[in-house]
């Protein structure tokens, strides 16, 4: 019942769209394209049995992870899976320091986005070709999750959306998509995110001049200048301001699940931006490499998706059939953030943060007055 629940909250505005375009004009890195490795079922099954065990670092919300794990250990009841989680840039750079030193016991991790162009040039990721694997049948996943790179698979996703007060906002005055942020009726009324990474994932499709472009027309529509997400959507709620135009899906969907009074609706505009999340590769010096192949195509099926989404609504992928994502993919253009995009991504926000609104720095916080 929750899951329908939060499913007809995802969808309350539908847009209607003549084509669906998944574009993907980034190329992530190629480091990765010689020397790759390929095994067939029966080896990774094998080779799993004889590890025996797996050490991970995933990437999803801490509530899902021990429920993953335990649905793992009882598919693969001869695997014996440990796991710890890595918060914050300053903790990603030290396990990334651990590996490139070989004094890492991990097996299966999930690279950072701020180091992520570092992995691979220090080939920290085992070139195991997932796409050869998946095509063949070897391990089951949908091929649009593997990154260019072929050694890397996006298992989650984020979405933008524009969220809105209700008791403030009449029907009829309710936004409709991106133009509704620039429209002069909601001049000095929008809150916007000084981290403004839900605008960067649009750049795939409209470009990054396109982009700066729409973002000029933001600051003189007189934002709020906000920084952070479950905060301001709370704020949001109380009626500090009407709309929020820099919002995530999954944020909003989590914080309706822990308060289904709060007095906000969200819109799913048209172009969708999404952007790949949760990436999962092995890394080289991993021990049990065959069981992390079972673990990064477990989080691929139905069963570890339906996981993520019942902990964090709205974090797995739009790739799999049945999520929250995948039922608000339909009938919509898309502007997907996959590898190479998000490789830029910090460069993107800062373009847009700095360069066309004119802030100190990307994340600004400004003080209240």
């Amino acid at each position: 019942m929750k899951r329908e629940v939060l499913k007809k909250a995802a969808q309350i505005v539908l847009f209607a769209a003549v084509v669906v375009s998944a574009t993907f004009p980034f190329s992530g890195p190629v480091h990765a394209q010689e020397g790759m490795i390929s095994l067939t079922r029966d080896e990774i099954i094998a080779g799993a049995k004889k590890e025996g065990k797996v050490s991970l670092s995933p990437g999803y919300d801490q509530s899902a992870i021990p429920h993953l794990v335990k649905a793992f250990r009882k598919r693969y009841p001869f695997i014996d899976a440990s796991w710890d989680m890595v918060t914050g840039i300053t903790a990603a750079q030290r396990q990334l320091f651990e590996m490139a030193a070989g004094k890492s016991s991990l097996d299966a991790f999930s690279p950072h986005s701020s180091q992520w162009s570092d992995y691979f040039r220090q080939n920290l990721i085992k070139r195991y070709d997932f796409k050869a694997m998946a095509k063949a049948g070897h391990l089951k996943m949908p091929l649009k999750m593997i990154d260019d790179s072929g050694v890397v698979v996006w298992l989650g996703s984020n979405m933008a959306v524009i969220a809105y007060n209700f008791k403030l906002v009449p029907l009829d005055k309710a936004p409709t998509g991106w133009e509704s942020c620039i429209d002069p009726q909601w001049k000095g009324k929008i809150a916007v995110d000084t981290k403004p990474n839900t605008l960067s994932w649009l750049v795939p499709l409209w470009g990054e001049e396109k982009a700066l472009a729409y973002a000029r027309k933001l600051k003189e529509n007189d934002p709020i200048w906000v920084r952070g997400q479950t905060g301001h959507l709370l704020r949001l709620g109380t009626g500090e301001y009407p709309l929020n135009c820099s919002m995530y899906l999954h944020t909003t969907l989590r914080s309706l699940k822990k308060d289904p009074a709060l007095p906000v609706k969200l819109v799913v505009p048209d172009p969708l931006a999404i952007a790949f999340h949760e990436p999962e590769g092995i890394y080289a010096n991993a021990k049990n490499p065959h069981a992390g192949l079972l673990w990064i195509e477990f989080l691929a099926s139905r069963e570890a998706q339906d996981i993520a989404d019942a902990e964090d609504p709205g974090k797995a992928s739009f790739l799999v059939e049945g999520t929250i994502s995948n039922g608000l993919v339909g009938g919509r253009n898309l502007s997907i953030c996959g590898g190479g995009c998000r490789d830029q991504e910090d460069n993107l926000i800062a373009r847009i943060a700095v360069e066309a609104w004119g802030l100190p720095k990307v994340g600004y916080s400004p003080k209240k007055k």
